[in-house]
């Protein structure tokens, strides 16, 4: 049986736990390794991240033009 996309992360979780920095910048990376392992395992994803989720929903976010905002429409 392979193994499942959970499983890895746990796998690489457990790596990145074990592993020991000898320098502040080594720290830092480790420190935002274990971040994204978990982000991941929670459900989050790379995808769901920062602009990600627009690229996910159907392209790049646009700006909406003036017929979309109501410009130019006198509203009471």
């Amino acid at each position: 049986m392979a193994n499942t996309r959970r499983m890895n992360r746990l796998e690489e979780l457990g790596r990145v736990d074990a592993e020991r920095a000898h320098t502040a910048k080594g720290a830092r990376n480790l420190r935002d390794e274990k971040r994204r392992i978990v982000g991941e395992l929670k459900g989050g994803g790379i995808a769901k991240r920062g602009k990600g989720i627009a690229y996910k929903k159907g392209g790049h976010v646009k700006s909406m033009g003036k017929a979309k905002r109501g410009g130019g429409i006198a509203k009471k």
